[in-house]
């Protein structure tokens, strides 16, 4: 895990979303490259910690107990994105939140200034919008597990992305140095 980490949300226009959240949308719809949003009304004690939202010309990640304390990456100092797949359980808050591993999508961001930053979220087929959209504004996006190569749509997605990852992350953590699972947490 990265010094400069972060965990967020990433909530899409497809998904349904409280009052609140379809008011922030509004209000941040026209600047926004895709109405990617946090839902603010998620209770604070869930692990959430930021929301994370893909911008026209940046990343935003803000935090959910204060909006105004927000970072923003612009995407004219990144110089590439390594996109991986992360073996999470979430340490405490009951026996089987304990014991259930989740497979989270893990972006490492390099910075032109050689830093670099990583943001989890929960693993959603709809984060192929994002890179699909980055591209043409040369914010490489490198798939380095071929996710949506290997579920090439929705369905195969949300049918075998789990059982592949169940089958096949202890591999790969070990071949790419990953946490197998990722216990440790890192607020920022």
């Amino acid at each position: 895990m990265r010094q400069k980490y972060y965990y967020a949300r990433l909530m899409t226009e497809k998904r349904k979303k409280s009052y609140a959240s379809k008011t922030k949308t509004m209000l941040k719809k026209a600047a926004a490259m895709s109405g990617f949003a946090i839902d603010p009304s998620m209770s604070m004690s869930h692990p959430f910690i930021r929301g994370c939202e893909f911008r026209y010309n940046e990343i935003e990640l803000y935090r959910l107990q204060d909006l105004n304390d927000t970072f923003t990456i612009p995407y004219s100092k990144i110089k590439w994105i390594d996109f991986f797949v992360v073996a999470r359980r979430w340490a405490g808050g009951g026996v089987m939140m304990a014991l259930n591993v989740m497979y989270n999508f893990d972006l490492v961001i390099h910075l032109k200034d050689d830093k670099e930053i990583e943001v989890e979220f929960p693993a959603d087929y709809s984060f192929r919008t994002i890179i699909d959209q980055l591209k043409p504004i040369n914010v490489p996006v490198i798939d380095q597990f071929d996710v949506f190569v290997n579920f090439p749509d929705e369905g195969a997605f949300k049918k075998e992305f789990v059982p592949y990852f169940q089958d096949h992350y202890s591999n790969l953590a070990m071949q790419y140095g990953l946490e197998d699972p990722r216990v440790a947490f890192n607020p920022m």
